[in-house]
């Protein structure tokens, strides 16, 4: 009962997002097995991540977030949460959308950036999930399976935004990844700082809305420049 509970809570979610980042971009939409492709990196990545957490772990850094926590000052658990959660996720994220993801012929447009990076999110928070739903019930369960594939896509959509962004002008990836990177983990980071404070929790939520603004302005302003461009109805036919 569990395993079907949990698989329901991961997959479900995972269909409203990637569905949802489908629809924003309705108007030249990616072909759905690339989303479902980004997903399976996604996840195949996040377990990566994981085993490099092992290796962390084993060369003496922690990965107990709530040990390191109690036995630390606040700035040196920013520090932490920017560098060990921030960076190292969204790093572990963006590599398959380097290595891979750049190579899709579909990848024509600024925006598609955002869309595969929040499609590989979907995936990372996923496999996440598999770990942290069993411990959970009730509303915190609930509130987890929901909101951890939105936070990571949030998150992933600033490097998706830069390198797609270079990449369509063809330009050098190179800066936007580090400065995308960068102010992804900052932002990640942050966020992982806040919610670990009963009273600056709320501010977690204010970034992450903050971000979510800043993304659908640009997929909608994205939609009505194609819309703009489409010729009226009836033109062009003999």
């Amino acid at each position: 009962m569990l395993v079907l509970k949990v698989a329901a809570a991961i997959l479900g979610p995972a269909v409203f997002w990637i569905g949802y980042f489908y629809y924003k971009d309705r108007f030249r939409p990616e072909p759905l097995a690339n989303l479902v492709t980004c997903f399976g990196l996604g996840f195949a990545f996040a377990f990566l991540c994981s085993e490099f957490y092992k290796f962390l772990a084993w060369a003496g850094v922690s990965a107990d977030f709530q040990f390191i926590l109690t036995r630390t000052t606040p700035v040196r658990f920013f520090s932490y949460s920017v560098i060990f959660i921030g960076l190292v996720e969204e790093t572990f994220k963006y590599l398959p959308f380097v290595l891979i993801v750049l190579r899709f012929k579909a990848f024509d447009e600024m925006i598609d950036g955002i869309i595969y990076a929040a499609a590989l999110a979907v995936g990372f928070a996923s496999f996440e999930n598999l770990g942290y739903l069993p411990l959970m019930k009730g509303l915190a369960f609930l509130g987890r399976a929901l909101a951890a594939p939105l936070t990571h896509a949030v998150f992933s959509s600033i490097w998706g935004y830069a390198v797609g962004k270079a990449r369509v002008s063809r330009r050098s990836i190179l800066i936007p990844s580090v400065v995308g990177l960068a102010l992804a983990g900052m932002a990640h980071g942050l966020f992982n700082f806040l919610t670990f404070s009963h009273t600056l929790r709320i501010l977690s939520a204010l970034l992450i809305l903050v971000i979510w603004a800043w993304g659908i302005r640009i997929l909608e302003k994205r939609g009505r420049e194609v819309g703009d461009s489409r010729p009226p109805a009836g033109e062009g036919l003999a």
